[in-house]
């Protein structure tokens, strides 16, 4: 017998407000056999191929299973080396925890004992079996609770097109492309569970996606490991169909390949950790000079360009004129949206407004978005544009021009 997903009473978030004001409207999307439907866009490119998109379809649901039951066809790669997506929590042999360190799993058996204990202690004839304590969510279980708590915001598929996403502003991500905008990591590189684990811990700030701390541990663990097959079935569905346009076969040799190409990606993610082990300069007067400074150079950091000179999002790069005369946003994210810079004098930082979150932020650029990294960034004499004080000062910087909404 497994553990019980059961929640503590809490109250309800705004969105799962909308959720079951969704339901008594008659939106209800159901537990059944929902199937997991293709993006639009690859309907388009094979729209004139239809034995193409029947192939697509058979060979997506045999590698990831249905929205009711979730799976991942075992690839050679994955079986030579032991690992087994569908059970984050061990290996194909030997009963390793093959993505959770040990204090990692320590915390979600601490997890599971408290749930326990509150269970226990509101019904005393519930499961007390200590073993419940060492137990994880399957990819059924989490697909479940996604469908109770993500899907009316992010669709089905997670493509960021559920009943609520027309309402809300800005839109709830798509996962398909696999684009995470706020991590850890550099490169444009895939989310560590890390990344995404603290997003559903605080939400993103300035949007409707709220904080999931009212679900347990292990609870927040299994909707990571749900949104990644998600965003790795829509990675690999768009590799297959780019494959086709470029007339390759949609086979199981190619499904094959596509899936190890993009579980690639992800396993990446370590190796593309922002860290800073140094000392962080403090906070002055100084730094706070230096860092203006720099916002306002144009051959250094040249932040004004796009956000301004007082940080409110409005440089001369950020607006165009459309065929009509009108000034209309200049950019667009990569899922096609509209997209103005910050305006940092509003005190809202959707990565996190902590100093580590923003020098991330400033090293690294906002994956998905016209939002350029400087931290790697070399002059003419092949040195670093900026020192890490430079990085800090403008940190620093940023973080003031924030107290003006305080």
């Amino acid at each position: 017998m497994g553990l019980q997903m059961t929640r503590a009473p809490h109250r309800p978030g705004l969105l799962c407000c909308l959720a079951l004001a969704l339901t008594g409207c008659g939106f209800d999307p159901g537990p059944g056999a929902m199937k997991l439907s293709l993006n639009p866009a690859s309907e388009k490119a094979l729209a004139d191929a239809p034995k193409e998109r029947a192939a697509l379809e058979v060979l997506l649901e045999r590698l990831f299973g249905t929205r009711a039951g979730p799976r991942y066809e075992l690839i050679d790669a994955w079986k030579e080396d032991g690992t087994d997506p569908k059970h984050p929590d061990r290996m194909l042999e030997g009963g390793a925890r093959a993505e959770f360190s040990p204090e990692q799993w320590s915390a979600i058996v601490a997890a599971n004992r408290e749930r326990l204990a509150y269970e226990i202690s509101h019904a005393p004839n519930a499961d007390s079996s200590a073993a419940l304590a060492d137990t994880y969510p399957s990819l059924a279980e989490s697909a479940e609770l996604f469908r109770t708590q993500c899907l009316h915001c992010h669709g089905v598929e997670g493509g960021g097109d559920g009943p609520t996403g027309a309402t809300i502003s800005p839109k709830p991500r798509d996962f398909r492309k696999g684009i995470f905008k706020f991590t850890a990591v550099k490169d444009k590189a895939r989310p560590r569970r890390e990344d995404l684990e603290e997003l559903l811990e605080r939400g993103v700030d300035g949007t409707a996606m709220p904080s999931f701390l009212r679900l347990s541990l292990p609870e927040r663990e299994g909707l990571v490991d749900y949104v990644r097959l998600l965003a790795i079935r829509g990675e690999v569905e768009s590799l297959l169909v780019a494959g086709f346009q470029d007339d390759e076969e949609i086979d199981d040799a190619a499904a094959a390949e596509a899936l190890e190409i993009v579980w690639g990606r992800w396993q990446k993610a370590r190796e593309k950790v922002i860290a800073f082990d140094g000392v962080v300069p403090p906070d002055s007067p100084a730094m706070r000079a230096r860092g203006r400074e720099l916002f306002l150079d144009p051959k250094r950091g040249n932040c004004v360009s796009c956000h301004g000179a007082e940080g409110k999002g409005d440089g001369a790069l950020a607006f165009k004129t459309d065929a009509q005369g009108r000034k209309t946003p200049a950019y667009r994210d990569d899922w096609g949206f509209e997209i103005m810079p910050r305006d940092f004098t509003s005190g809202v930082f959707r990565g996190g407004s902590r100093p580590i979150d923003i020098y991330r932020r400033v090293y690294a650029g906002i994956n998905g978005t016209p939002m350029p990294g400087i931290g790697e960034t070399k002059g003419p004499d092949g040195e670093l544009l900026l020192s890490h004080e430079d990085l800090w000062a403008l940190v620093h910087y940023v973080r003031s021009l924030a107290e003006r909404a305080h």
